[in-house]
């Protein structure tokens, strides 16, 4: 008997439909799905919101937690889309992904913006950070709450970066977004992009000379092994936004699309704590295994800010010259 292989995006349609209600249309469990392990930092507020929506909506709405974007093929961009489409009920997306579907939530990546954890909460918790959810509608997404994937740090091959002198030439990879790339150049860097899973090669054949990305990815994909210099510095914040298809969102009566925001809210603060908490673990852990862990000398922030100003520059018109003010004013007022 010859067997059927169905795409990733018709499999999770058809399961929507089978979770469906039969009579007002109303989904009766909604999937949610993320890129990361059930050992993530990401599944924790997953798990959060999931265990506070039951608990409130008992038998009438359950969530589906599905991890490492199996349904998607583990391709963030494709889940994405389902997402979108309404193929899959939601996801745990970070700012980076969803410049594909707005250029303008580019700003919450600029360089240098946020100094702390602290300040870049305030901010996300601000009527700005509401206003940021709000215009994903237009795109067929729901922003409920953001979480933290973390500030970016860079990791490395060679030598201790501590100055601007010490990235020059240096084999980066950086993320799918073309600001990043302009950024290194600046430094004098010489940034690629490529999957994750052709970075562990690159790294271990000599390709590459180095990475960036929060410590908790550092940690759990073992790039210590490959990676003995990590520099701890806030040049890039990455906030992670609660993400609800629309179109399974218009579905819900208000008064269980009520009960899905404030737990993401709370679930969304509870994922943010883990982080901050996590650090110094990770830290640690990463110290642990032989990473020689640097900061920044001060003549050397001083330098990289500068040399990254010509960024806000190229960037101002596709985030919008007045968002991008208004970010930059919330930032120092935090």
């Amino acid at each position: 008997m010859e067997t059927i292989k169905l795409s990733p995006l018709l499999l999770a349609a058809i399961v929507l439909v089978l979770q469906s209600c039969g009579g007002s249309g109303a989904p009766a469990s909604i999937t949610f799905s993320h890129i990361l392990n059930e050992q993530s930092e990401w599944h924790v507020g997953a798990a959060e919101w999931k265990k506070r929506v039951e608990a409130k909506l008992g038998g009438r709405l359950s969530i589906r937690l599905v991890t490492n974007s199996s349904l998607s093929g583990n391709n963030q961009r494709t889940e994405l889309e389902m997402v979108q489409a309404g193929s899959l009920g939601g996801s745990w997306e970070s700012s980076i992904l969803l410049t594909i579907v707005d250029p303008r939530w580019t700003v919450w990546s600029m360089p240098w913006l946020f100094d702390s954890y602290e300040e870049a909460e305030r901010v996300c918790e601000s009527d700005l950070g509401e206003e940021m959810l709000a215009s994903l509608e237009a795109k067929g997404i729901v922003g409920l709450a953001y979480g933290f994937n973390g500030f970016r740090r860079l990791t490395n091959s060679k030598h201790p970066v501590m100055e601007l002198k010490d990235i020059q030439n240096l084999k980066i990879r950086v993320p799918y977004q073309q600001m990043y790339i302009s950024l290194f150049r600046l430094w004098g860097a010489d940034p690629s992009q490529m999957n994750f899973g052709d970075l562990l090669v690159a790294l271990r054949e000599g390709a590459m000379d180095g990475q960036e990305n929060p410590l908790h990815v550092i940690q759990s994909t073992g790039l210590y092994d490959m990676q003995k210099y990590l520099t701890m510095w806030e040049y890039s914040f990455d906030p992670l936004v609660f993400c609800l298809s629309k179109s399974v969102w218009d579905r819900l009566p208000p008064e269980q699309q009520a009960v899905l925001r404030q737990a993401a809210k709370e679930a969304a603060a509870v994922q943010r704590r883990t982080v901050m908490e996590n650090e110094k673990t990770h830290l640690q852990f990463l110290r642990d295994k032989g990473v020689e862990a640097v900061s920044l000398t001060e003549a050397g922030k001083k330098d990289f800010k500068q040399a990254s100003q010509k960024i806000y520059g190229e960037y101002r018109e596709a985030i919008g010259a007045d968002l991008l003010r208004r970010f930059v004013e919330a930032a120092e007022a935090s």
